[in-house]
């Protein structure tokens, strides 16, 4: 059995459409005005730092560096970032169309995991305040990750994330879950085997030649069985 490490943004769920031009979505919103604030940098836009698979502390520092080229995002000030965007953070009324949806076999491969006897943590690059309000916008429960957390609130790198899930859990078997290279080399850096999800475009032969813990790719999470194989062969390398 293993503790499984899951990312979010597409592995599990992925953003309905992109925000309009000029409707800035509510995270966008929050960390927006907070970056505005905090880094002292008026017209700065979250989005113009966006590569997926980063971290938020790593956009962030991008789209301020839009503006402010030599502008580092060092932890303190990562920290009053996030504390302010929370504070400013608003969320959609209810009844509004959901911004995220849940991808093919979510949650039933979850439940599958989870009644083969692994555990699920999260691992995401995410600020926490807005990843929990992501699984809630999709309806995910919680109460299935009950194994080890990291959010992008404590780490510049994924490689941080993952490390601190992992001082957080004595399971020595653990498995990443992700869809982007970002995230595989995050594993390779941690020595965790990578599971690889092709839901939003990742191929397999991205994952081929590099050294490093095992890894396995399926298309999608919808193919019950074949997830829960590659889990258990990746645990037994």
């Amino acid at each position: 059995m293993a503790t499984i490490l899951c990312d979010l943004d597409g592995t599990l769920l992925v953003k309905t459409h992109r925000d309009p031009p000029d409707s800035p979505g509510p995270k966008r919103l929050a960390l927006n005005r907070a970056l505005a604030e905090v880094c002292d940098c008026p017209g700065v836009d979250f989005v113009q730092g966006m590569v997926h698979g980063l971290t938020d502390w790593l956009i962030a520092e991008k789209a301020v560096q839009v503006h402010k080229p030599d502008f580092k995002l060092d932890g303190p000030t990562w920290q009053a970032v996030v504390g302010r965007a929370q504070a400013v953070f608003m969320p959609p009324a209810p009844g509004a169309e959901p911004l995220y949806e849940k991808l093919p076999g979510i949650p039933e491969t979850l439940m599958a995991l989870k009644k083969a006897g692994h555990t699920l943590g999260i691992v995401t690059g995410n600020v926490a305040f807005f990843a929990l309000y992501k699984l809630d916008q999709v309806g995910l429960d919680r109460g299935l990750f009950n194994g080890p957390v990291g959010f992008g609130d404590h780490g510049r790198e994924r490689e941080h994330i993952l490390r601190l899930a992992m001082a957080r859990s004595e399971d020595p078997a653990m498995v990443v879950l992700g869809d982007t290279v970002h995230d595989h080399a995050g594993a390779r850096a941690v020595g965790l085997p990578f599971l690889g999800t092709g839901s939003m475009g990742l191929e397999e032969r991205e994952l081929q030649g590099a050294e490093g813990a095992a890894v396995g790719w399926v298309a999608d999470l919808s193919e019950v069985e074949t997830v829960i194989k590659l889990v258990d062969s990746l645990v037994m390398e």
